[in-house]
């Protein structure tokens, strides 16, 4: 597994323009509808971190690289043996690449209603959350992560699954996956899952 980031702050209009031309006409079409530069941005930036990523772990070239999606949206490379999932929020994108299933997600720190943990948060978690300045984001985007890793996306059953958290070492309700909290930036918190299997 190979997690890889890029930051907005670190990046020129010429960078963006380039990776622009390499998207998807599909992806050109919807990005071009955003109306947020900086949101406009991170979508293009993250677009060209997947397509980076997965040549740096398949040592490939990125024009060699076409993705597809599944019958629930998660995307893949087409014909290539490797996972990946992006994610980003403010001003940084993250790409988990790996040769078993994968899911990240990734949140930039902000205020939030603590209540807001009732739609996606067990009981204990919620306990947790109350007793954790960061806890808010720590279960929130191990939940996505998860979901994403087994490729149906955040549903209605979110509760179904539940983490809990004893400092660095996070067990899941659910067998068969390993998770784990990436240090990307102080004022973020990322989380990766990843189905249990040699890398």
């Amino acid at each position: 597994m190979k997690i890889y980031h890029y930051n907005l702050t670190d990046t020129d209009d010429s960078l963006l323009k380039e990776w622009f031309a390499q998207m998807s006409s599909e992806k050109k079409q919807s990005v071009s509808k955003m109306k947020v530069e900086s949101k406009k941005n991170l979508r293009i930036a993250a677009d060209a971190l997947c397509r980076n990523a997965l040549a740096d772990f398949c040592s490939i070239s990125p024009a060699e690289i076409t993705f597809e999606y599944s019958a629930h949206g998660k995307p893949y490379a087409k014909g290539l043996p490797a996972h990946f999932s992006v994610s980003h929020s403010g001003d940084i994108a993250v790409c988990a690449v790996s040769h078993s299933e994968i899911g990240i997600d990734i949140e930039k720190i902000r205020s939030v209603n603590p209540r807001a943990s009732e739609k996606f948060a067990t009981e204990n978690e919620r306990e947790y959350i109350r007793n954790s300045e960061t806890g808010f984001f720590e279960i929130w985007t191990l939940k996505e992560a998860y979901f994403k890793c087994i490729g149906t996306g955040l549903g209605t059953d979110i509760k179904d699954v539940s983490f809990d958290i004893n400092g660095k070492d996070i067990t899941c309700s659910e067998s068969g996956y390993k998770l784990s909290f990436i240090e990307i930036d102080k004022n973020y918190i990322c989380s990766v899952c990843k189905k249990t299997a040699q890398d």
